[in-house]
């Protein structure tokens, strides 16, 4: 828990703030550095999926659901076994249970684990011999974990029971997960006699982990000289293990060596423990006291791993590696800045893409939440740059803090760090005394966040800036809340502080000041409260004679430049100004040759103003006013201080004067057809122009054309259409298009090309009117029927459905977005036996596919897609190939 920082001056009114130090903003090992309990849901997607031994697959949709099971594609498989069950009525009993069992699987493991259960329920699947312990996983990922435990329990004690195995090591996490460690060990030892050799292995080296994360490194040791038997997949486990005990142990060299071994030979290793190896590594120089290498050994693996899942524990050591004072030149820092990269600025205009000309205006959005390798890398360096930087003090270092952080909310609002920046921002604002800013953020961030600990930091800094807004009650009520929430020394600060603020709402009586007088076990606490009771005091004399007696009783104490700044302005707000004793002071605050800081130089240029003004020195008064307004723009103390022939002229890109030519032969044209034909290369040409009045005007040449006889109405209403979208005037254009189609028969040809437009213009406006994506993609469902037998369009819908889906809420959580059914519409165009005749769209949603599956960072089944588009050889085949390739490179996916 972070502790309260007496030493760090705090706002305008001197309130301790609670410090994060060097902790990292979110823990991953939350007992020892190297602690490895791996979440329940990790346990199940360890397994392989546990298709039943010689199954009969009676359709070819049951096995399409099998391979999308064995490829990882949970929603695939979801999918094709939800249609089997639907088309399976008749079945024998046996199949429709075998499916739903499956079904359940791709359900759990898709993360919809109640359904699962739901499904489970049912009298004509829970007697398959596989129910419980599937019944048994959907309560684990559901949070139930008493109920889990209970039954992988009685699972256990049935020796005909299938996947003992997986249920001994599921419930042995589910142990861990509920503080049973000894339980988890109890579980594996059961199963030991039953074990064949390699398992044993596997469960002894699981038992040694344990044991090394609950510190009992003696039995560790022993327990990992007596297995025998490991297999070659295992070795690597061990290896592991040995180095983590030599760490404990203390024989830092040997660790050293141990985990630079397995950074050597990764083969083998998964991505989870050879990060880990890089991380004890670090872990191992350090504690031979060789900082800068352990930086540099931690920033040279970020290079080369920037996609780390351990990016929060390697930047906590990384900001151990920096000295409390560190230079501006900092090999640490130096590394951070190299992976904070300039912001990207995204093209102007609705319509950005490299499309074909027949693209779409779904352009006018990004292609949702695409991320890199460096996203994560990038934000973990933007905070910690942060918060590293502002040890400088410096009002330019403070400046690029603060500027980092807003960077990151802006660019990362829903990060996990995204809280902490806010938390960071506050707490400085405070110090600066921002206190409506600091309460502003405060506010927000107890709102939102969902971190105990950091609900009662802001709840503590919320009560400082409530206090110093002038509410002392409302501040007791929330120090009152962060003590309930803070623990140990903070909550102890934070009755303290509870106390201090119901001095400042007028409550002199001594007895809770007594109380915590009593409770205190350091001076420092009194010097806090002395100087408290001053500054509480609403008289300047009073307050004037309460902060020198302060002064002189607490000479050495770290907030005398502020106790001596607050005497300056009691002595120039009494009734009697004492200019001497106020400008004797200020000049002594600068004899130390330190530059005040940021919160507090404002406040002696006020009050050096405050002299000259009350000295009726007008030309000191006016320079002096001059340089705060100069050197302080935008604040309170500025305001205090003093408020862009026709047809060939067309095609070779001479619009304006095309559009003369052509506007002057169509209205003087007798012939209907020659006169449409020129009002609609007319409307072209003005809509290409280059001003906004000839592209507004663009659409009464295009009404000329269409109202006119000829056989170009319907391009021209088409293209009058598009030219809406393109001038962003999207609901125009969805009203123009849904009134037209409306007039067309269902089977017309021209419903398809309209069709596409109204889904581009409603999916276009989704950022401001969530509703039109509902239409959106009503409309291409509605165009799938007419897909039927036409590849390349039933690929380009389903690419626009997927667009359109990866930007709907989930109607189960709306929190999130219905990737699920996105990547079921992309892969559905993979689904083929035979080779694509329409290649653009179909590997534009093979490749979404992938980046979903990437974005989620499923590895081995973002490879397996990537490797079915490289198998059909289209023009990107090279493309998919060499990216399964890195992804199994950079993800250590090896071969079974």
């Amino acid at each position: 828990m972070r502790e309260i920082d007496f030493t760090v001056p705090a706002a305008n009114r001197g309130f301790p703030i609670i410090r994060a130090g060097n902790e990292p903003a979110i823990a991953v090992f939350s007992a020892s550095p190297m602690k490895w309990w791996p979440r329940l849901s990790l346990l199940l997607f360890s397994l392989q999926p546990l298709l039943g031994q010689g199954e009969l697959v009676t359709t070819p949709r049951e096995q399409k659901g099998d391979d999308a099971l064995a490829a990882g594609l949970w929603e695939v498989a979801e999918l094709h076994f939800k249609e089997c069950l639907a088309a399976s009525a008749s079945a024998p009993p046996e199949v429709r249970a075998r499916v739903a069992i499956h079904l359940a699987e791709s359900l759990i493991r898709g993360g919809n684990p109640a359904e699962a259960a739901d499904l489970l329920e049912q009298s004509w699947v829970s007697g398959n011999p596989a129910a419980p312990f599937w019944k048994a996983q959907a309560l684990a990922s559901q949070g139930h974990l008493a109920e889990a435990s209970a039954l992988l329990s009685k699972l256990l004690s049935d020796p005909a029971a299938p996947h003992r195995i997986e249920a001994a090591f599921t419930l042995s996490r589910v142990q861990l997960t509920l503080g049973q460690p000894q339980s988890a060990l109890d579980t594996l030892g059961a199963l030991l006699p039953e074990a064949n050799p390699a398992t044993r292995a596997k469960i002894r080296l699981e038992q040694v982990e344990i044991l090394i994360d609950l510190d009992r490194a003696t039995e560790a040791r022993s327990l990992l000289s007596a297995v025998d038997s490991i297999a070659a997949s295992g070795q690597p486990i061990a290896a592991f293990l040995t180095a983590r005990l030599w760490l404990k142990e203390g024989r830092f060299t040997e660790a050293r060596v141990g985990f630079q071994e397995l950074i050597n030979h990764p083969q083998g290793q998964s991505l989870e423990r050879y990060h880990l190896a890089a991380i004890g590594l670090a872990d191992a120089i350090m504690a031979e006291g060789n900082p800068e290498e352990a930086s540099s050994s931690l920033i040279g693996f970020l290079d080369d791993h920037p996609a780390s899942p351990f990016l929060d524990a390697i930047f906590q050591r990384l900001v151990q590696c920096v000295p409390s004072k560190p230079k501006t030149n900092d090999s640490t820092l130096e590394g951070i800045a190299r992976w904070i990269t300039i912001p990207t600025i995204p093209t102007s205009g609705l319509i950005a893409t490299s499309s074909p000309a027949n693209a779409s205006a779904t352009a006018a959005w990004p292609v949702t939440r695409i991320s890199s390798d460096l996203t994560e890398l990038r934000v973990y360096s933007l905070y910690t740059r942060a918060r590293v930087i502002h040890r400088f003090g410096t009002k330019e270092a403070n400046a690029e803090s603060k500027q980092l952080l807003r960077r990151l909310l802006l660019e990362n609002p829903d990060h996990a760090l995204a809280p902490r920046a806010l938390y960071q921002l506050a707490r400085w604002a405070l110090e600066e005394g921002s206190v409506e800013q600091a309460f502003s953020i405060l506010a927000v961030l107890r709102d939102s966040t969902k971190l105990l600990d950091l609900k009662g930091e802001a709840t503590f800094l919320e009560a400082r800036a409530t206090c110093l807004n002038g509410d002392p009650t409302k501040a007791v009520q929330l120090f009152n809340e962060a003590a309930i929430e803070l623990t140990g020394a903070n909550a102890r600060t934070a009755r303290l502080m509870s106390a201090i603020a119901r001095l400042r709402g007028g409550d002199f009586s001594g007895t809770s000041l007594i109380q915590h007088r009593n409770a205190a076990s350091d001076d420092g606490l009194e010097a806090d409260i002395e100087l408290e009771r001053a500054l509480a005091t609403p008289t300047p004399n009073a307050a004037r004679s309460l902060l020198e007696e302060f002064l002189r009783r607490f000479p050495s104490h770290p907030r005398v430049a502020e106790a001596k700044l607050a005497a300056v302005e009691a002595a120039l707000n009494s009734p009697n100004p004492d200019l001497g004793f106020a400008k004797s002071e200020l000049d002594s605050l600068l004899e130390n040759g330190e530059s005040p800081s940021a919160a507090t130089a404002p406040r002696i240029a006020l009050n050096r103003l405050k002299i000259a003004d009350l000295s009726n020195d007008a030309q000191a008064t006016a320079t002096i006013a001059e340089s705060i307004m100069t050197q302080y723009p935008s604040t309170p103390a500025e305001a205090e201080a003093a408020l862009t022939s026709g047809r060939s002229l067309f095609q070779s890109g001479s619009y304006n004067a095309a559009r003369l030519v052509l506007e002057k032969l169509a209205a003087s044209n007798t012939h209907s057809a020659n006169a449409q034909a020129a009002w609609l290369l007319a409307a072209r040409a003005a809509a290409l122009g280059g001003t906004p009045q000839s592209k507004e005007e663009a659409l009464i040449l295009f009404d000329k054309a269409i109202g006119s006889s000829g056989p170009v109405s319907s391009i021209a209403i088409l293209e009058k259409a598009k030219h809406l979208i393109n001038l962003y005037r999207l609901n125009d254009a969805s009203t123009f298009l849904s009134k037209w189609m409306a007039t067309l028969p269902e089977t017309d040809p021209l419903q398809l090309p309209a069709g596409l437009l109204l889904g581009d213009a409603l999916y276009a406006q989704g950022s401001s009117n969530p509703a039109s994506l509902v239409e959106a993609l009503a409309v291409y469902d509605k165009l799938l029927k007419q897909a039927v037998n036409q590849t390349a369009l039933l690929n380009r819908l389903q690419y626009l459905r997927g667009l359109t889906l990866e930007q709907l809420p989930d109607e189960l959580d709306p929190a999130k977005k219905r990737d699920k059914q996105a990547l079921q519409a992309y892969h559905s165009v993979l689904e083929v036996t035979t080779r694509p005749t329409e290649w653009y769209y179909f590997e534009l949603c093979g490749f979404r596919a992938l980046t979903l599956l990437e974005n989620t960072q499923r590895w081995r089944e973002a490879v397996n897609v990537a490797n079915q588009i490289a198998s059909f050889k289209g023009p990107r085949a090279e493309e998919a190939s060499t990216r399964a390739s890195q992804l199994q490179l950079r993800h250590m996916i090896w071969e079974d």
